[in-house]
């Protein structure tokens, strides 16, 4: 699925991630949807006009790929979170099994892909194994 961001409301985007993913449930879909949220915020915010996004799954349906395209060179960074954000990267980083940015000649496409048969996708997410220790009495 492919998505023009300069016309296209992000809700229409994190619809359509559910739909591609509607034979799982859970914090799958959930992770699936912040991400693709993340990215696109992101093009919005740091990135330039024109702006697109694609869906698709990848490796006979066991990851989503999501890419974000935007025509300012500038890269993304992560940096230190404060009042105004910078949390971004650090959650696409934290949930998604690989990102990355390839650069062409009048754009960049950031992308992240999820698996989508890993641990966690019955709802007991691995990134969140800490906090579920840590209220069951164990030590994170």
């Amino acid at each position: 699925m492919t998505y023009d961001l300069d016309t296209t409301e992000t809700r229409d985007v994190r619809h359509g991630v559910r739909q591609a993913l509607a034979r799982y449930r859970g914090l799958t879909v959930d992770d699936a949807v912040l991400v693709a949220d993340e990215l696109i915020s992101n093009a919005h915010r740091h990135g330039d006009a024109p702006r697109t996004c694609r869906l698709e799954l990848t490796h006979e349906g066991r990851y989503l790929r999501i890419e974000v395209d935007d025509a300012s060179p500038r890269q993304p960074r992560p940096r230190t979170p404060d009042g105004s954000g910078g949390r971004g990267l650090m959650l696409i980083d934290r949930l998604a099994s690989s990102w990355g940015v390839r650069n062409g000649a009048r754009h960049k496409t950031v992308w992240a892909e999820l698996a989508l048969d890993r641990e966690g996708s019955s709802g007991h997410a691995p990134h969140l194994a800490a906090a579920r220790d840590w209220d069951s009495g164990g030590l994170p």
